[in-house]
């Protein structure tokens, strides 16, 4: 394999991995980590999603290292990847539906059941 093609699949596995990382750590505190004044996200959404991105990019970051080392790595990681992916919109819209409700209804507190 070229060496450029080496340079780009590490340096984006390392990026995701770094993300994942991130992610997880948003998933631990329950508080966003870039801007946190910023965000309206409950804990427990930020939580969901932050859980449900840090599996995509867990599986973006084996999808390249797959690439690196051969074999069935790059399959499982775009496994992985299309997992996270799927359930980041599954509670994406989850709460989005629970704050549609609660605006229909008038509550001001937005807390899923």
């Amino acid at each position: 394999m070229p060496f450029v093609f080496v340079l780009a699949f590490g340096v984006f596995g390392a990026l995701a991995a770094l993300l994942a990382v991130s992610n997880a750590v948003q998933v631990f505190f329950g508080r966003q980590l870039v801007k946190p004044s910023a965000s309206r996200r409950t804990p427990r959404q930020l939580r969901a999603e932050s859980a449900a991105a840090a599996v995509a990019m867990f599986g973006a970051s084996l999808t390249a290292f797959g690439f690196l080392v051969g074999g069935l790595w790059p399959a499982a990681g775009a496994l992985v990847l299309l997992f996270g992916w799927i359930a980041l919109a599954v509670v994406r819209r989850h709460f989005a539906a629970v704050v549609a409700d609660a605006a229909v209804i008038g509550v001001t507190s937005v807390e899923p059941e």
